[in-house]
């Protein structure tokens, strides 16, 4: 009886320890890498084993980078040319995603690998997944960013093996943006509180009013009062003013987007910016 008991009790220890060994076990290129020194050693610690966790559990790499230059190369060129040339992408699901941050000049990219990536980063999806982690970026929460990121893809990867991935149809609104219709909510209210009361006064006011303004001066000058020997029209002067033309400089926010290729060819979607 105690033999069977050892038995179980060994069985279940070795379930309950297998996720944590099969991502201490990962022996390839770190799923976080840093080469510009964002995050503390307990923060790369835990982003990492977390970006190790979601690969395994989804056999879907989901890999964040951060270098300092991207030495001209297009920002989602590099982060898909890292991906390939860092192996990743041989899970079982044949793909993955890459968070890649310059510091120099502030660039960010997310790209995806064709196939079961577009499926589970659909194009809506991905100006979605843009929303969650990138106000944490500009305001420098690197650490909270890149948790988002991992949270948001976990998410993502969770609704696509279910069969319901993020479309235009099914997309949540963000926090930010429930906080905006809220705001806007509140502004409608007060503008309709004042302005009601306001139109009925307006209205009152006018009915008081016997004396209306009239359209031409000739309307003042009673009949009869003032004669005009000589009448003549005088041009003065004009007056030209010039617009510019507006031009479309947005900064900040996706700077491009869709479906790319790698150095090597490989088929990628994703987007790119500044933050």
């Amino acid at each position: 009886m105690k033999k069977y008991t050892f038995i179980i009790l060994l069985l279940l220890l070795t379930c309950l320890t297998l996720p944590v060994a099969l991502a201490s076990d990962y022996s390839g290129t770190p799923r976080f890498t840093d080469t510009v020194g964002l995050l503390d050693e307990q923060e790369v610690a835990n982003l990492t084993g977390k970006l190790n966790n979601i690969s395994l559990q989804h056999q879907f790499d989901v890999v964040i980078t951060i270098t300092y230059s991207l030495d001209g190369k297009d920002p989602r060129v590099w982060a898909a040319d890292f991906f390939e040339n860092q192996g990743f992408g041989q899970l079982e699901k044949s793909g993955g995603i890459i968070l890649m941050l310059a510091m120099e000049e502030r660039d960010f990219a997310f790209v995806t690998t064709a196939g079961y990536g577009d499926y589970a980063f659909s194009y809506s999806g991905q100006e979605y997944l843009e929303k969650l982690f990138l106000p944490y970026l500009r305001n420098d929460n690197y650490f909270d960013a890149f948790m988002a990121f991992a949270n948001a893809a976990d998410d993502f990867l969770t609704r696509a093996a279910a069969g319901i991935p993020y479309v235009a149809d099914n997309i949540p609104k963000t926090s930010v943006e429930k906080r905006n219709a809220h705001i806007t909510a509140a502004v409608v209210s007060l503008v309709l509180a004042f302005s009601i009361p306001g139109i009925v006064v307006f209205v009152w006011t006018r009915q008081l009013k016997s004396v209306k303004p009239k359209d031409f001066a000739c309307e003042y000058i009673r009949r009869g009062s003032m004669m005009l020997n000589m009448q003549r029209d005088i041009f003065l002067y004009r007056n030209v003013t010039k617009v510019a033309k507006a031009q479309n400089n947005s900064s900040g926010g996706s700077g491009r987007s869709g479906g790319f290729s790698s150095s090597s060819g490989g088929s990628f979607s994703g987007r790119s910016g500044k933050f």
